[in-house]
């Protein structure tokens, strides 16, 4: 098997749902994707050209294993089950997944959305809301409200201190140019706090 993956990451997306279905009992293939169909209520529809050779590939890295049914009056079936060597790569990959979500649900919870938005400008006007911008940055509190005065809601104001850190990312995705940019500063409180305990 692929050892370009980091540990944990061996299987894919796909792989990792018929590992799990069948975790729990052998299915034959079209019950999979029935089954698949069900779990994921509509939304993703899975194809057998997507299922069958990923069940292949599976078979291939004796994580599952396979038996064919011959029936005298309807098609053959082929049953999946999972092999032990296909149970402990589930696992691994599962608490790899775990580990994750736990980072990403760290993050979350500490990079919480104060206030958020998002709109189209002609550039003559893009070019006066930065000069706002910067006005509001050389003064000791800025007015978001009067950066964004038709936004919902009640926007904070903001007081930057020193120094003020800049990320800037000029990217293209699929056919569309953007930059994204950062500013990030420590809260005075959070200053006075971090110079008593130094």
């Amino acid at each position: 098997m692929s050892r370009i993956m980091p540990h944990g990451m061996k299987i894919g997306a796909v792989s990792l749902w018929l590992l799990l279905l069948l975790s729990e009992r052998p299915m034959y293939g079209y019950e999979i994707i029935r089954e698949l169909e069900k779990r994921f209520s509509g939304y993703w529809k899975p194809q057998t050209g997507t299922i069958y050779p990923a069940l292949d590939r599976l078979e291939k890295n004796r994580l599952v294993t396979s038996r064919i049914e011959f029936r005298e009056d309807a098609p053959d079936r082929k049953h999946y089950a999972l092999t032990d060597t296909g149970r402990a790569e589930l696992a691994s990959t599962m608490s790899y997944w775990t580990k994750m979500t736990e980072v990403l649900e760290t993050y979350r919870e500490t990079h919480q959305s104060i206030f958020r938005y998002k709109n189209q400008f002609r550039r003559n006007d893009l070019s006066k809301f930065f000069i706002g911008l910067g006005q509001s940055l050389q003064s000791k509190t800025g007015d978001v409200k009067k950066l964004f005065p038709e936004s919902l809601g009640k926007p904070p104001r903001i007081a930057p201190t020193e120094p003020v850190a800049l990320k800037f990312l000029y990217a293209k995705e699929n056919s569309k140019l953007e930059i994204h940019m950062e500013l990030e500063w420590i809260p005075e409180q959070k200053q006075k706090s971090y110079k008593i305990h130094r």
